[in-house]
């Protein structure tokens, strides 16, 4: 474990200008691409393995990453297998099936992306995969990718809503100011730790903060015994039902839960 050990916390920025300006939309496949070409950049050879990193975070303007964050899930499990896939190719190892997460960054210029790579051995993350022998449950494929920006369904509204009825955690005062986070449904919790589907770099904010549960009935916070406390609109608490214009204040962070724009 001494390699895992020294890879682990291991990330850099990588900016690209794979995208011209005249373009009209962000394409996928120029992103599984940049994957890819990442992925080679930081391979680590050890003794008897050539690894690579395990976990991509995609950083794209809200602009860009509108479009692509309402593919949902489907996406980022694409992104997964056809890196993972290209990696088993060249006979590279990774810790853990990879990891591809979406996010929106207002620092990040229209038609460009930053793709921040991490060795990372404590996450847990699997999904069926074609070519494994191994059976898994049908049922964990829409359950494994990160997906920090992913929603399917609002207050009083069904699982399996349209696109045009997502919501999504936007950060309006904080040193994350501008950061967007699609809802899934279920269980997501918010936190200073990277594994967090919705992680914040804010050090008031507790590492694993509050959760956020979202089902037919709408969305619940429950405050996990933060250091400094979870307050909507204004007011402590510990277990809250919260609705679209709600202000979620942690640490020095301010959320508000809004809804996409119909398209």
């Amino acid at each position: 474990m001494s390699i895992v050990n020294r890879m682990e916390g291991l990330a850099e920025v990588l900016f690209t200008g794979a995208f011209k300006k005249s373009q009209a939309k962000m394409q996928p496949v120029v992103i599984a691409r940049e994957l890819v070409k990442i992925m080679h950049k930081h391979k680590r050879i050890s003794v008897s393995q050539v690894y690579v990193p395990n976990v991509y975070r995609v950083f794209l303007h809200p602009d860009d990453w509108g479009p692509l964050a309402s593919f949902g899930a489907s996406f980022l499990l694409e992104l997964s297998k056809y890196v993972y896939h290209e990696g088993r190719r060249f006979g590279y190892t990774f810790l853990t099936k990879p990891a591809i997460e979406l996010h929106a960054d207002a620092q990040t210029e229209t038609y460009q992306m930053a793709i921040e790579v991490d060795f990372d051995d404590t996450i847990d993350l699997e999904w069926q995969d074609d070519e494994d022998d191994a059976p898994e449950a049908e049922d964990r494929r829409e359950q494994t990718n990160i997906l920090r920006e992913e929603a399917r369904s609002g207050a009083n509204e069904s699982a399996d809503s349209s696109r045009n009825q997502q919501y999504y955690l936007e950060v309006i005062e904080g040193g994350d100011l501008g950061q967007r986070y699609l809802i899934p449904v279920g269980e997501s919790f918010l936190g200073r730790h990277s594994q967090c589907a919705m992680s914040v770099a804010d050090p008031e904010v507790s590492r694993r903060h509050l959760k956020l549960t979202v089902d037919a009935q709408g969305w619940m916070l429950d405050d996990l015994g933060s250091t400094n406390g979870t307050w909507v609109n204004g007011q402590r608490i510990t277990r809250q039902a919260i609705a679209p214009g709600d202000r979620i204040q942690i640490g020095q962070t301010v959320l508000m839960l809004k809804r996409l724009p119909e398209v």
